[in-house]
């Protein structure tokens, strides 16, 4: 039977500071205590650790031989402690992250500085991913959790948060008077160039089916497969993307604005996913709520 941490704990102080009172001041516990946890070990291996006389404690060789091993079980098990609280208080730990690539260029910059300024000791693995692979990529344990734009399937091994949304938008060139339009209808972009997602991606399939059921038809002028080449083709004159307006980051495309589509109005959401079967560490969940702070506020 395997000795006790309490038990070596008695045995070191014992040896260490000679007397069996000290020890159980030290450990505030009396002194018959530690007299049973040293005789617990003496019988359960069969072997005399302290000659004892009127006087004092004299470790035998077998307990000199012993102290050194029981201090390093004793030291890791101090250190597993620590690290343990270190985790919790979240002073330490990995978080693996998956973001679609919409999420990682337009949100995560400003999530993840956030999260950097509170906790720098955290390690993370981010894995920035197509919008499709998002959900099998976190599903398959790959990531902890993963933030972008996805659709609810059903699935019970599912966990999924909004944690905001916004609508659709004509991305364009700021001139005065394009980003002085509060709202446009999809009729009024009839004549401009548009610069859609491919068809097939899910953002492109919620378009079609949304102009659908209006009797519309989008008739883009250039489709792509990422969202950062449409706002640069934007910049650059070549047309008016179709994006949610969340999508927009500010701080790279400065001469672009999005306004809102309506006539109809097509929302997307920006949601934390996880297992539904898989709790968070704690370093995740502060991750989370710092995104949901600050996604709250856009």
């Amino acid at each position: 039977m395997n000795p006790t941490m309490r038990q070596l704990e008695a045995l070191v102080l014992v040896y260490r500071l000679g007397s069996i009172t000290k020890a159980a001041a030290e450990l505030r516990v009396t002194q018959s205590a530690i007299s049973l946890l040293i005789r617990q070990i003496e019988e359960n291996f069969q072997v005399k650790l302290f000659d004892r006389t009127t006087r004092a404690l004299h470790p035998t060789a077998a307990c000199r031989e012993a102290i050194p091993a029981a201090e390093r079980i004793l030291s890791s098990a101090r250190g597993l402690a620590q690290h343990m609280r270190d985790l919790v208080e979240v002073r330490t730990g990995r978080i693996a992250l998956a973001v679609s690539a919409g999420v990682a260029s337009a949100l995560l910059p400003r999530i993840l500085a956030r999260f950097r300024s509170c906790y720098p000791e955290v390690r993370i693995d981010l894995f920035d991913v197509a919008p499709d692979e998002l959900l099998p990529f976190v599903m398959a344990g790959h990531a902890e959790f993963g933030i972008g734009s996805f659709e609810d399937d059903g699935t019970s091994e599912a966990r999924i948060e909004t944690l905001m949304e916004s609508p659709l938008s004509a991305i364009g060139i700021r001139n005065g008077r394009f980003e002085k339009r509060r709202r446009l209808t999809w009729d009024e972009l009839a004549g401009s160039d548009l610069i859609t997602m491919r068809r097939g991606t899910r953002i492109r399939t919620q378009i079609d089916e949304a102009l659908g059921q209006t009797g519309q038809e989008l008739k883009p002028a250039l489709e792509v497969s990422l969202i950062t080449t449409a706002l640069a083709l934007t910049a650059e004159g070549a047309g008016i993307s179709i994006l949610p307006a969340h999508m927009l980051p500010k701080a790279q495309f400065p001469t672009l604005a999005a306004v809102a589509l309506s006539q109809p109005i097509v929302k997307r959401h920006v949601s934390l996913l996880s297992r539904a079967d898989f709790t968070l560490s704690p370093a995740a969940e502060q991750f989370a709520e710092i995104a949901r702070r600050a996604l709250s506020t856009r």
